[in-house]
């Protein structure tokens, strides 16, 4: 069994050649990826730089770094006290509702009781705006104990303790107290001696329902590197007994104190100018503690660019949801570590703190985004006192990526396109070209392989011009050859006929003169050689004379019926051994042409029957009727066709004579004069086994006459789609 070869025109060739075009993207894909490495380098050599500026900026200033307002000291024993900076300054006045406002994150303390003694607890706020530090208590106690002007001990009544170590080295310790609601009183509290009134601190006093609260105004010039808070609570004035929780640390001694984070406005204005949009800087100490930050790692919503037309606007958002699927878009909606980050950790900030610049790479908490740090140190007589962080996402990057990409990937998609298309239009023109020769070579050539009309020669000078003009003159030198095959019969007819009437002239003499049966026997053969040789030159006459006959012959129409009905009556009484059947339509069938070339056709055809069927069988006739065309119908009983034969049993001087059973070829005419009557009206001749394999049917179709075609039937227009697909 045979394979069947996939068949593939030359546009789609061309087009499945034009697909290693799509090499162009990837080539585009894999230089973005390049480019994308290289801003990514920049980016990071970038925030080596800006760290590097700020670290430059704060190095060997250890007014600022180290002063009052910014001070970094070992871990203390009582704890960290962060003062954030507020947004605007607050209102002394006893209520929460600034501190709400602002956004200040309330720090709580519970305190543990023994027995059935109430329960105690607080919360505090702290923040610092311009030279004030403000602080925030809501105690919730259930027994409030104000104080008696005739018990000024501290242990006597309910109060708030602040401890301060200042900018100039001195442990300060404070009592804040009242006697009703309204403003506080400030003491002093010495080691030795009474208390004394202090002005520097301003407060209010308010009781509540749940207790009291206390809000108080510190100058920033008290407060050094040092502070803690702590409630007293007393709740037996008898024996004056204080049970103080400290939040912050202890208030007693300088070591039980608690170190103070306060925002440096200097640090903050100084970074905030060297810092570069769309980052966030950090100053941290040696502690891992926030001293400074600015900036923030969200990008403003962006806009397009101006210089950006319409069309690229649109060509834009129509290849979005196609570049999307080779780059994600850069995401805002990360979730990271909130600017007012207590401490900071990682790897770089261990570098930079060993005295070592750094970067590192990392996601946010939610994975959405990318982001660089770089840490520098902060030098202060060589040594390292702190450290410059900066953070940036990669989605100024990654969105310049996706720009540069977006619009690499239109420009290449124009390319590809284009170059499809004239690759297409190119394939289509050469296979056009192609196909044009193809049908000029075809209608040139008669199904019979006559040479019956010419091609145009090309001008064109590729190769297709080229093949063009040599077939042209392939065809040319064809035609002039088969012209001369076509005369040949004419000038053999014309050229034997004078030597067989010599011959046979002498072997009439001869037969006179000779004597004897030898002699007798071989003059018979060869009068019958010579006999066989006259009929072949008189059929070779017979075949010109016909295609002479019918270039004039003046087409009629005519009854087939009738004529077919004539010719069979005649042969039945020509071959009375024979049994001839006939079998012919209802309705009367018409045609144009000539009945007497019909008549002609169809005793060609019988003759054959007769002649190639069994002795004794029977010869069938029909003519019906299939949809346009009449068709002729002769049907024998005896030997089948051999396949090789089937196509060429209509070609001039083509027969198989009946009783060659070794199916040898021999010159023959009578069925070549079929195919030409037949296609003279329009019609063909075919020739096939029976179905039965029981002898040979031939079949001749002839359109019928304009006007004589009446509507198929069901089952003819069956048979009728049938043959056609057989054709």
């Amino acid at each position: 069994m045979s394979r069947r070869r996939l068949r593939l025109g030359i546009p789609l060739k061309l087009l499945v050649v034009s697909s290693l075009l799509l090499l162009i993207p990837w080539l585009g894909l894999r230089y973005v990826r390049e480019l994308e490495r290289f801003l990514l380098q920049g980016q990071e050599q970038g925030l080596v730089s800006t760290a590097r500026a700020v670290a430059t900026a704060l190095n060997d200033r250890p007014n600022v770094l180290l002063s009052g307002e910014v001070y970094s000291v070992p871990e203390s024993a009582g704890g960290d006290l962060r003062v954030g900076n507020l947004a605007a300054a607050i209102t002394v006045d006893g209520k929460p509702d600034d501190w709400e406002k602002a956004g200040v994150e309330a720090r709580s303390f519970e305190a543990a009781r023994e027995g059935d003694a109430p329960a105690f607890s607080f919360r505090y706020r702290v923040g610092r705006f311009g030279p004030g530090v403000y602080a925030l208590f809501e105690v919730t106690d259930a027994h409030v104990v104000l104080r008696d002007p005739e018990r000024p001990e501290l242990a006597a009544n309910d109060h708030v303790q602040i401890a301060v170590v200042t900018a100039d080295d001195d442990f300060q310790r404070f009592a804040v107290d009242a006697r009703e609601d309204g403003p506080v009183s400030v003491w002093l509290v010495q080691d030795e001696g009474p208390r004394v009134p202090d002005s520097r601190i301003a407060g209010v006093w308010r009781g509540t329902p749940e207790g009291y609260v206390v809000e108080l105004r510190l100058p920033r010039s008290l407060i050094g590197p040092r502070l803690s808070f702590a409630v007293g609570d007393v709740d037996d004035p008898e024996t004056r007994t204080l049970v103080a929780r400290l939040g912050t640390g202890g208030t007693t001694s300088r070591d039980e104190l608690g170190t103070v984070l306060v925002p440096s406005p200097e640090i903050s204005e100084l970074i905030r100018g060297l810092g570069r949009s769309r980052s966030r800087i950090w100053v941290i100490d040696l502690n891992h503690r926030v001293l400074a930050h600015s900036g923030s790692l969200r990008r403003p919503p962006a806009s397009p660019p101006d210089d950006e037309s319409t069309l690229e606007r649109w060509v834009g958002a129509a290849l979005v949801p196609l570049t999307r699927q080779f780059m994600t878009a850069p995401r805002e909606d990360f979730q990271d570590g909130e600017p007012g980050t207590y401490r900071r950790e990682g790897r770089e900030v261990e570098a930079a703190l060993a005295g070592r610049e750094a970067t590192r790479w990392r996601r946010t908490l939610d994975g959405r985004a990318v982001v660089l740090s770089a840490a520098h140190p902060i030098w202060v007589e060589s040594r390292v006192r702190g450290a410059v962080l900066v953070e940036e996402t990669t989605n100024d990057v990654l969105a310049v990526r996706n720009r540069a990409f977006e619009k690499l990937f239109a420009a290449i998609l124009a390319v590809c396109l284009l170059g499809a298309f004239a690759l297409f239009v190119f394939a289509t023109r050469l296979s056009w070209r192609i196909r044009r020769l193809r049908d000029e070579v075809e209608t040139a050539i008669d199904p019979h392989g006559r040479v019956k009309g010419t091609i145009a020669g090309s001008g064109s000078g590729d190769e297709i011009g080229d093949l063009t003009r040599s077939v042209a003159g392939i065809l040319d030198r064809q035609r002039e050859y088969t012209a001369y095959l076509e005369q040949l019969k004419d000038r053999l007819s014309h050229e034997l006929r004078t030597p067989v009437g010599v011959v046979r002239s002498s072997l009439d003499n001869l037969r006179q003169e000779a004597g004897g049966a030898p002699a007798r026997v071989y003059l018979d053969r060869a009068d019958e050689g010579l006999r066989r040789l006259a009929d072949v030159l008189s059929r070779m006459s017979e075949a010109t004379r016909l295609e002479r006959a019918l270039a004039t012959t003046e087409k009629e129409r005519f009854p087939l019926s009738h004529v077919v009905q004539g010719c069979v009556e005649g042969y039945r009484l020509a071959n009375p051994g024979r049994s001839i059947e006939l079998k012919l339509p209802d309705e009367p069938v018409d045609l144009i042409g000539a009945p007497d070339m019909v008549a002609q056709l169809l005793d060609k055809v019988v003759d054959n029957a007769l002649g190639f069927g069994t002795p004794g069988s029977t010869v069938r006739i029909s003519l019906r009727r299939r949809g346009r065309h009449a068709v002729l119908s002769v049907l024998n009983e005896g030997p089948s066709l051999p396949e090789e034969m089937e196509g060429r049993i209509f070609e001039s001087m083509v027969s198989i004579r009946p009783g060659a059973g070794d199916g040898s070829l021999h010159l023959g005419l009578g069925l070549y004069i079929v195919r030409l009557i037949a296609e003279f009206h329009g019609g063909e001749a075919r020739a096939a086994n029976r179905d039965d394999a029981a002898g040979v049917k031939v079949e001749v179709s002839l359109p019928v006459a304009p006007g004589d075609t009446p509507q198929l039937s069901a089952a003819e227009a069956w048979e009728a789609r049938a043959r056609g697909s057989e054709r």
